[in-house]
Formats: structure tokens, C-alpha cells, sequence
């Protein structure tokens, strides 16, 4: 797919508006802005609009009547009252699970090994290089709009080795040979003003990176203009001209699309969509607007049944006759009463509180379990009695099955990724790497034994003269490279050898070598 030669091309391309719409909404829920909420909702429940014709028509083959039906009603949809002040709250759940999500993929490190010593030396240096915060941040994006894509890139003037870029799925254009990534055309707005749009594409294939500098409107991607004539991508004229070609020499693509989950129920039918994952939270879009809806509803419980004070006419004050009245609920004296008695009464409400907390707990465990995760991964009720990684691993094992599936889609994108790290490392930065070799991903188990059962278990294999030396350290450090490994079991034998010299009399001879 090469880069589009420019002119009055809509931008983004129109066959992803309905990938575009989805991510739209699954980034609201995920970055918990009410106004990004309120401004999707309120469009989809307009049935006027083209975009809510688009996605709400009714579904003939359902029965239903032709025309746009009246899609449901929601929570951020629903209008204000005129004069009203908005009191809706968001709970960031959707974010929470995401997180979590990060956390139980790369809460350690994964190993990286190669069969090759040059190669191994350079993996271990991209492990400790600031990638592990890199992957965590893209298996957050990942489990919270379906996917993300990861690029290789490189600043010699920065770094002495490239490294993983994220990208949001909502800035990338791919293209698929049946379910494998072909090529993808990534874009950056680099200027944007009421006439104008710049923006700054990036296409990776097999062999070859090329940029493309367009200057067109909000909705169209313009002509095309040479990477010289603006100054953010001077730099890139510079290095590869004004057509922006990289050439890599890899049989790899820089570039990889992770899936969070497979299949995606939300696009089946959509072609340019059918190999894009599904996040956390879809389908359960309904139950997060009834979550806000209720945990708003305590809020309001709490606003109005403060405790107030009711006092006679004649201790009120007015702004003089005819100046009208008003209504202030945070007011604490906000009645007066015409009674015979003189006195000031005080009125304590009762709170629906604890009917409140019970029904956010079962929309709260509802959401998670669909979501794929346990509710004790949120320290939920249970876990103080959790005691052995055991117990631990049975509390929360839909977690775990979760995690699971999703490092069926993490490491064959890691292999090619490190593949494609180490080739650029070679051919940009002059390593003896080989990645042709292979590269074999591991990732640590997610629920660690204590050091007491540890040790307790490499003491038995010891006695048992079942477990070398450094297969110890190995267990005992499961996320160490080579180096480090190499490095403890040295340190360990000099310590066993200076112990066994200090142990012997002073008359008897140093034993032999067999």
C-alpha cells in the first residue's frame, strides 16, 4: 500500500468510521472525561443525525419497523433541564480495569533468549532500557480500546539503540493479509488551525519506512508537499529527502498490531475490521452508564438529605420587598416555618445509603466478571484470608485464564518486534546481533510463591541433588539476564570456596582434584 499521492481524499479513510465511532466511545469510558461522555451519548441519541442513522438504524431482518428506531436511552445522553447544573459523576471503572490488565501482563518483566551470545547481550540491554514501562504502557492502551499497535524507532542522537513506540489504534490506517498485518500508514496532525490541517504520515511495509507530509482540512487529506517544506520534518528531509524513503533491509515489519481479545463480536461483518480486537469493557458499555448512574444517585442521596435547620419567619432576612425568591440547596437554613413557638427545629433525614452500596457492589461485580477478571484482582472480599500463592491463584484464576489468552496474542508480536529491534540495531547501529536466529518469549508466572515456600522447595531439590547451582538463581530470580544470573552464581561459589578454606585445619593438606 503506498502513501496516497494526495489531493480531496477524505481523512481519516471513510471504511473505518465505524472502527472510528467504537474507539471513540471506548476512549471516553477509558480517559473518564464527563464531557467526552456527555458529547458522544448526546450525538447517538439524535436520531437525526447521519451518525446515529448509521449506527442505530433499526435491523430489518429483526423484524423491526424500517426507518432509524430510537436508540436507548443512557445515562451521559439524557439532556439537562434548562438552568439545571450538572451533578453526573463518573467512576472510573473502565480505567481501573484496563490497569489492571497492564499489571497482571507486565507486572514483571518478560524474559528475552536467544541461542546466540551477541544477540542475547543486546536482548538484555533492551530489558533493562526502559522497555518494561514501554509494554506496560501499550497493554493498558491495549485492553482498553481492543488493540495497539507498537512501532520501532530510533534517535541516534538520543539513544545508542532504538526502542518500541506506542501507538493508538485510532491513528493507524492497516492493511491485512488475511489476519496478518500487511503494512500500516500511522498519522500525526502536526498543525491545525481553521483553514488548515497538517498532518504527517508514516507507512511501514517489509524492507521500507516512508514519510509523507500533507497539508489539507479537518476532513481531507490535501496535497502533498515535500518533508523539506516545514520545519517539524526537516529533519527527515535531511535523512531520507523529500520522498521520505527509509529503506531497512529487513525481512520484518517495524511495525506489529497486538489484539487485546479475539474474535471482535462488535465488527463482524466490517471488512476492515474483522482483525481488530475487542477491549475489556465491550458490551458492557450499558452496565458502565448504570454504574455512573448510581453511584451519581448516592451522590445526590448525600446533597439533599444533609442534615437542615427550620426557623420561624421572623428570624429570616430579605433583600427588601419585590426582589423575589429563590431556592438554595446548599443552604442550611432554608425554610421558615409560621409557628407559635419561637424556637428553631432541626430536621434529620434518613439515608438510602447501605440500598445504594448494594447495588453498586452487584453492578461492580458484574462488570468485572464480564470483563473476564475476578473480582478479589480489585481486593475485593476474601483476600486477607488468602495466605499461600495457591489459595491465591484459585481466588483469582478467571484473572489469570484471562491473562492467559491475551499472552497467546503478546508473544508472537513480541518475537517479531525484537526481531525487528535487533535488526535496526544492526543495521542502523552497527551490533553483531543476529535475529534470524529466533528469539523465545517467557512470561513470569503471575502469582509468585513466598521466599519461605520458595526456599523451602529448593531445599528439598537440593537434597535430592535434583537442581544445579545456577538453576537455583534462575528460579529465585526468574526476570535476571545472563549477565546477572552468571554474575550471582560466581559470587555464591567464591563464598561456598572461602567457607570450605576456612572450615579446614591449618595441618591438612589442600585436596587434590579428582
Amino acid at each position: 500500500m503506498p502513501l496516497p499521492a494526495g489531493g480531496e481524499i477524505p481523512w481519516p479513510p471513510p471504511e473505518l468510521e465505524p472502527v472510528a465511532h467504537k474507539l471513540t466511545e471506548w476512549s471516553a469510558w477509558y480517559s473518564g472525561d464527563s464531557n467526552a461522555l456527555t458529547s458522544f451519548y448526546s450525538l447517538a441519541g439524535s436520531a437525526s443525525t447521519p451518525t446515529a442513522q448509521r449506527f442505530f438504524a433499526s435491523d430489518k431482518s429483526r423484524g423491526a419497523a424500517s426507518g432509524p428506531s430510537s436508540p436507548a436511552r443512557t445515562f451521559w445522553g439524557a439532556p439537562l433541564d434548562p438552568g439545571t447544573q450538572r451533578t453526573k459523576l463518573h467512576a472510573p471503572l473502565a480505567a481501573d480495569i484496563a490497569e489492571l490488565s497492564a499489571n497482571l501482563l507486565f507486572g514483571e518483566m518478560p524474559k528475552f533468549t536467544s541461542t546466540d551470545g551477541a544477540t542475547q547481550k543486546e536482548l538484555d540491554a533492551f530489558q533493562t532500557d526502559g522497555m518494561h514501562a514501554s509494554l506496560r504502557e501499550a497493554a493498558e492502551t491495549c485492553a482498553a480500546l481492543g488493540g495497539v499497535f507498537l512501532k520501532v524507532v530510533w534517535d541516534q542522537t538520543l539513544s545508542d539503540r532504538p526502542w518500541l513506540c506506542t501507538v493508538s489504534p485510532e491513528l493507524a490506517v492497516p492493511s491485512w493479509s488475511w489476519d496478518r498485518l500487511r503494512d500500516v500508514a500511522f498519522w500525526t496532525v502536526l498543525y491545525q488551525d481553521e483553514d488548515d490541517t497538517l498532518r504527517l504520515l508514516e507507512l511501514h511495509e517489509v524492507g521500507s519506512i516512508s514519510y509523507g507530509l500533507y497539508k489539507g482540512t479537518v476532513t481531507e487529506l490535501g496535497e502533498r508537499m515535500p518533508l523539506s517544506a516545514y520545519e517539524g520534518t526537516a529533519d527527515l528531509a535531511d535523512l531520507y529527502g523529500d520522498e521520505g524513503v527509509m529503506l531497512t533491509n529487513l525481512p520484518w515489519l517495524t511495525a506489529a498490531y497486538v489484539p487485546n481479545v479475539k474474535p471482535n463480536r462488535v465488527w463482524q461483518g466490517v471488512r476492515c475490521a474483522t482483525n481488530l480486537g475487542r477491549p475489556d469493557i465491550a458490551g458492557l458499555e450499558p452496565g458502565l452508564d448504570a454504574y455512573d448512574e448510581w453511584h451519581t444517585s448516592l451522590q445526590r442521596e448525600l446533597r439533599i438529605k444533609k442534615p437542615r435547620i427550620m426557623v420561624p419567619q421572623a428570624m429570616l432576612e430579605t433583600d427588601g420587598p419585590g426582589q423575589g425568591a429563590y431556592f438554595n440547596m446548599d443552604r442550611e437554613v432554608y425554610a421558615g416555618v409560621m409557628a407559635l413557638e419561637e424556637r428553631i427545629q432541626v430536621a434529620q433525614f434518613t439515608l438510602a445509603v447501605d440500598e445504594h452500596l448494594t447495588v453498586l457492589e452487584a453492578k461492580f461485580d458484574e462488570i468485572v466478571r464480564s470483563a473476564g477478571y475476578s473480582v478479589q484482582s480489585f481486593g475485593g472480599k476474601g483476600d486477607v484470608a488468602a495466605v499461600t500463592a495457591t489459595e491465591i491463584q484459585a481466588r483469582k484464576e478467571q484473572s489469570l485464564n484471562t491473562r492467559d489468552q491475551k499472552i497467546l496474542y503478546w508473544r508472537p508480536a513480541l518475537q517479531h518486534l525484537f526481531q525487528a529491534l535487533l535488526g535496526i540495531s544492526r543495521e542502523v547501529f552497527g551490533t553483531a546481533s543476529k535475529p534470524e536466529v529466533g528469539i523465545d518469549v517467557a512470561f513470569p508466572a503471575a502469582v509468585q510463591p513466598s521466599l519461605q515456600d520458595l526456599a523451602q522447595t529448593l531445599t528439598l531439590l537440593v537434597a535430592a541433588k535434583a537442581m544445579s547451582l545456577r538453576l537455583r538463581v534462575q528460579t529465585l530470580h526468574p526476570t535476571w539476564t545472563k549477565a546477572q544470573v552468571d554474575e550471582e552464581v560466581a559470587a555464591i561459589q567464591t563464598e561456598e570456596q572461602a567457607s570450605l578454606t576456612a572450615a579446614r585445619p591449618a595441618s591438612e593438606p589442600p585436596a587434590l582434584p579428582q
